[in-house]
C-alpha cells in the first residue's frame, strides 16, 4: 500500500522535481518567506519551545507543508507547474488556526518517526 507521503514522492520524482530545488528556501530561510509575519512569529515561538530547537522540528515542519499540500501537489501535471506551486505556496492568508494546524501536523510526523532515528541518513 502506496501512502499519501509515498505519492507526493513519486511524483515529484516523476516529473523530476529535486527537493533542492524548492527546499532549500524553506531551510535557508526556516519558512519566513512562506507564511505571513505573525505565522513566523508563532512558528518560530513553536520552535525555540523545542528541546532540539530549530535543527530538528523545522524538517518536520518542512515534511507537514508537503502533507498540506498533498492534493494539489499530486493535481499538478509537469515540473514547470509543480516547481511554481512548490515556490509559491498560497498561505498569504493564513490565520493561526492555519499554522496551527500545520504544526500538529509536524509533530504528529516527529513523533511518528520518533524510533527510527535513521531516517535522516538516507
Amino acid at each position: 500500500m502506496v501512502t499519501g507521503e509515498e505519492q507526493v514522492h513519486r511524483h515529484l520524482d516523476q516529473h523530476e522535481v529535486r527537493y533542492l530545488q524548492f527546499a532549500f528556501r524553506w531551510m535557508n530561510n526556516l519558512l519566513m518567506r512562506e507564511v505571513p509575519l505573525h505565522c513566523t512569529i508563532r512558528l518560530w515561538d513553536t520552535y525555540q519551545s523545542e528541546p532540539d530547537g530549530f535543527s530538528h522540528f523545522h524538517l518536520y515542519v518542512c515534511a507537514a507543508f508537503l502533507v498540506r499540500w498533498r492534493k494539489e501537489i499530486l493535481e499538478e501535471r509537469d515540473f514547470q507547474e509543480l516547481l511554481l506551486f512548490l515556490q509559491n505556496l498560497p498561505t498569504a492568508h493564513w490565520g493561526n488556526e492555519d499554522i496551527s494546524l500545520l504544526l500538529a501536523e509536524a509533530y504528529r510526523l516527529k513523533f511518528a518517526f520518533a524510533d527510527a532515528p535513521n531516517h535522516y541518513k538516507k
